[in-house]
Order: structure tokens, then C-alpha cells, then sequence
């Protein structure tokens, strides 16, 4: 049996995709580009601050960033429609 390795959703923000990953998302959620990449920002800074420097984002890590990422990006989608 194989474990199956965690996939994010939006590791791909850390990377120089970032902008049309943000697209996708911003239109998602009803949402502008730069609120999904600057909440993005706001969740994971203090995060990868805590951790370990290393080249590569560790999974915990971006899974930590994930789940917080996404309840902020459900709670402004839903301020928005409100």
C-alpha cells in the first residue's frame, strides 16, 4: 500500500506561478488577485518565520499554511457576497 504524499492546493504561490494560480482563486472565491496574494502573505510570513530555514517548504508546514489559507479565503468570499 502506498501512503499517499499530501498535494497542496496553493504551494504553487510560493512559486513564480504564482500570479495565475491567485487568478484562479481570486475567481473561485469572487475575490480580487491581490486579496488572495497578499492574505496568502499574511498567513504564511508568520508561519515559515517559526520554521526551520530550509530551501524547500517542509509538508507540515505548507499544510498549516493551506488550512489557514483556505478558512480566510472562504470567510472573505463570504463577507463579499454578504
Amino acid at each position: 500500500m502506498m501512503v499517499k504524499k499530501y498535494q497542496s492546493r496553493y504551494a504553487g504561490l510560493n512559486t513564480n506561478e504564482r500570479f495565475s494560480i491567485a487568478k484562479q482563486l481570486a475567481a473561485d472565491y469572487h475575490l480580487d488577485v491581490t486579496q488572495v496574494l497578499f492574505t496568502y502573505l499574511k498567513i504564511a510570513e508568520p508561519i515559515l518565520a517559526k520554521s526551520q530555514p530550509a530551501k524547500q517548504i517542509s509538508e507540515t508546514v505548507q499544510k498549516q499554511i493551506d488550512q489557514q489559507f483556505e478558512q480566510k479565503l472562504t470567510q472573505l468570499s463570504q463577507v463579499k457576497k454578504g
